[in-house]
């Protein structure tokens, strides 16, 4: 298949070009406008030659413009490179019509869409937002609610105190004429007024431009501050380690534009100064949406020290501030100030949340709107994805047969999937009642209905309950505690889930977050104050068992010999995976670590059956690990207390042709519990799996602001869609679902760390099929 580029300034005068080369019959690869025209790629459907360097190139046609060779590349690059290109615009349209179906679920949105689309604000902001709309809200009371969204969301200094502390350098960087030079004399200005001329040094690096590093002279020379004008590393060392360290130094740079290398330059030159310098990226409050997010993105992402935060110039020149602060948001910048005028000193303002949101959100003064889309717009785009009824059944069917066929398009051999594949995959998620409970959780979420969360994971503990009763044996019940560090908010989270003894995760229950505010738990009301971790494990450990339905084998990590000894004297059977250095008493002998213990255990081949429904520990190729377990009584003392008998648990995985171990676990377990060294083994195994899927859990917490009780809601829904993604993953039965989530992700296998989205491929393939 010989493939070959074409360029016209207009799509029709590419078409023709390809007609003429390869003629009616050509089949277009690719189309897409590129800078000065439109790029088409086509291909005549013969076979490519073995060695394409010995064919003469067809002859040009007269009077037209040649076709561009082909770039040299490996055999079919260019066709694979566009069918990349094609699944990326599908996914993207796919969820266009997704959106597209929650605007016409939601009729309010539409119309608050709008007006937000008017005042600047991006589509990506809007859809993130407009997720969590309250359905039935009037247009008044959606509004608010938007304003409300934004006044929570928008980052803004919490006080000038706090940016002009002793010692403080500050550095402005941004594009050309957006007003640094300007702005760094207001500050200046303000800076003086504070601590006097004697505290605050200024700095330019702007030799570029005629005449700059004299404007700021002149300031210096009004506000009897000296200025100085450094061109390299050595002149800013020098100057900054002549200031003292209470004084002030603020740095005014060149404008450089946001695809300029030189910006990573910039920021090496600001970094090597002998004082931390905090870096405040200057918007241009006028300047298009677009602009101002490549600006952020150039800026956040040049090497340097990370962005303090920005000021908004030229808001008096701009016709809508919501742009700016969409940037803000987005890219996580505290607004420090806004400037409104030329005037130094009096044309920069210290705003607060709210009135930055006003006045972004005020109405525009004379003149039309003519960038943003009108409501006849909205109605005929919604229009263009609503699905084709009465006799336009069969485009619809066309619909759902296409659009997810190309949407399986693989990136490594341009075949598509046939049709019966993705339905199998869809049946197997019906099929599965953790999948299939998880698509009814993925759906809530879209339509903001936090009241089914709780109903759908209760379904799910009762098919667990089914699922384990009907088997007789024991549950385990797995908890764990994973660090948040999403937003603006750190805290942790306590999670629990039970699995059956062959690992397979299926109901996430009891969730509890410590944040700073205090303790959320569905457990006990609200506390300002965080119990201990042992504390709130031993609260989980206990509503676990009065909820279970079986005998429960409580799986954690780590804890204390206070905590087992609780745990001991109220029956409940444990098992705590603990470090090598833990420390023990062999029975009838002396003090010893616990992997000293366990090196002098007996131990015996584990069946490997017992793994048969789990994947590979990360690291290991199971085809040459063997795994060997060993138990054996043990002491742990505590002073004041009689000896607590336990058992010590040891899961070794060991090099099948060398004998080398490879990785060791060590756990201690009731002595009460069950004595089996397998299932101790596969307690071990599911505590290290359920970590991972909560792991990946986290980051599908989304949004952390918000109240504690809300959060925990969410948290519920997290856990249960991690663990559905991880036994998407790691499931045999799902081999065949996971397969076609990996060709929609261009992947030839699926790898646990993309399993999140590969469970939203396979809820969105099903939500397309109907």
């Amino acid at each position: 298949m010989n493939i070959s580029r074409f360029f016209g300034i207009t799509n029709r005068e590419a078409m023709r070009q390809v007609r003429l080369a390869l003629g009616p019959d050509a089949l277009i690869v690719s189309n897409k406008r590129v800078n000065g025209g439109v790029e088409i790629l086509a291909t005549d459907q013969t076979p490519a030659p073995a060695h394409a360097a010995d064919q003469a190139p067809p002859p040009t046609p007269p009077a037209r413009p040649a076709a561009r060779p082909v770039a040299p590349s490996a055999p079919g690059q260019d066709l694979i490179g566009a069918i990349g290109e094609l699944r990326g615009s599908l996914e993207s349209r796919i969820d266009e019509l997704l959106w597209g179906s929650q605007l016409r679920r939601a009729p309010g949105a539409v119309s608050l869409f709008q007006t937000l689309l008017r005042f600047g604000f991006s589509t990506a902001l809007l859809r993130a937002m407009l997720k969590r709309l309250p359905e039935h809200m009037g247009e008044r009371a959606a509004f608010q609610w938007a304003r409300a969204e934004l006044v929570k969301h928008l980052p803004v200094l919490a006080s000038e105190d706090t940016l002009w502390q002793p010692g403080l350098a500050l550095a402005l960087v941004g594009p050309t004429g957006v007003g640094k030079t300007t702005t760094i004399a207001k500050l200046a200005a303000r800076c003086v007024r504070r601590a006097g001329p004697d505290g605050l040094i200024l700095l330019t690096t702007d030799t570029y431009r005629i005449g700059a590093h004299e404007q700021l002279k002149i300031y210096g020379q009004m506000l009897r501050v000296p200025v100085h004008v450094v061109q390299d590393i050595h002149e800013m060392r020098r100057v900054v380690q002549s200031a003292r360290p209470d004084q002030t130094i603020l740095v005014d740079n060149v404008g450089i534009s946001q695809r300029d290398q030189y910006i990573s330059e910039q920021a090496a030159l600001l970094a090597s100064a002998e004082r931390p310098v905090s870096r405040l990226l200057v918007l241009n409050a006028s300047s298009h949406g677009d602009t101002l997010d490549e600006v952020a993105r150039s800026y956040a992402g040049d090497g340097g020290t990370p962005l303090r935060g920005c000021i908004i110039t030229k808001i008096d020149e701009a016709s809508r501030l919501g742009a700016a602060l969409d940037t803000a948001i987005r890219y996580q910048l505290p607004i420090h100030y806004v400037s409104n005028g030329q005037k130094v000193p009096e044309h920069l303002l210290f705003l607060p949340t709210e009135a930055l949101v006003d006045h972004a959100l005020a109405p525009a003064q004379g003149g039309r709107t003519l960038y943003a889309p009108t409501e006849a717009d909205l109605a005929a785009l919604l229009s263009m994805t609503r699905p084709a009824e009465g006799g336009d059944a069969a485009a619809a069917q066309r619909q759902r047969d296409l659009l997810p066929r190309l949407l399986t398009l693989s990136a490594q051999d341009g075949e598509a999937l046939a049709a019966e594949d993705l339905r199998a995959a869809v049946a197997a998620l019906d099929e599965d009642p953790v999948l299939a409970e998880g698509y009814e959780l993925w759906r809530a979420q879209g339509r903001g209905d936090e009241s089914a969360v709780a109903e759908g994971v209760e379904r799910l503990r009762s098919v667990a309950r089914r699922e384990l009763g009907a088997a007789g044996g024991l549950t385990l019940a797995v908890h764990g505690r994973i660090a948040l560090h999403l937003g603006s908010r750190r805290g942790a989270w306590l999670a629990s889930a039970w699995c059956g003894l062959d690992g397979r995760a299926l109901a996430a229950t009891s969730q509890q977050l410590v944040l700073a505010e205090g303790w959320y738990s569905p457990i006990e009301a609200h506390r300002p104050v965080a119990p201990t971790q042992a504390d709130a494990l031993l609260a989980q450990i206990t509503a676990e068992s009065a909820a279970a339905a079986s005998p429960l084998l409580h799986v954690f990590e780590g804890g204390a010999p206070t905590l087992w000894r609780t745990l001991e004297s109220r029956g409940v059977h444990w098992l705590a995976q603990c470090g090598a250095r833990t420390r023990v008493h062999e029975l009838g002998g002396g003090p010893a670590t616990l992997s000293a213990v366990c090196r002098r255990l007996t131990v015996q081949p584990l069946d490997p059956k017992a793994f048969a429904h789990r994947p590979a520990f990360v690291g290991l190729d199971d085809a040459r690990v063997a795994f060997w377990v060993g138990t054996g009584r043990v002491g742990v003392r505590t002073r004041g207390f009689e000896p607590l008998e336990a058992r010590a648990v040891c899961l070794r995985a060991i090099d099948r042709q060398d004998g080398r171990e490879l990785r060791c676990w060590y756990a201690l377990a009731t002595p009460q519990g069950p004595e089996d060294p397998i299932i101790l083994a596969q307690a071990l195994a599911a505590r290290v799996d359920c970590h991972a899927a909560w792991r990946l859990a986290a980051a599908m917490l989304g949004d952390t602001d918000g109240p504690g009780e809300a959060m925990l809601t969410r948290s519920l829904r997290a856990a249960q869609l991690g663990l559905a993604a991880w036994r998407l993953w790691r499931d045999p039965r799902l081999a065949q679902a996971a397969a076609v989530c990996a060709r929609m992700l261009g992947q030839d296998v699926l790898r646990p760390v993309l399993a999140p989205a590969a469970l939203d491929k396979l809820y969105t393939l099903k939500e397309v099929l109907g």
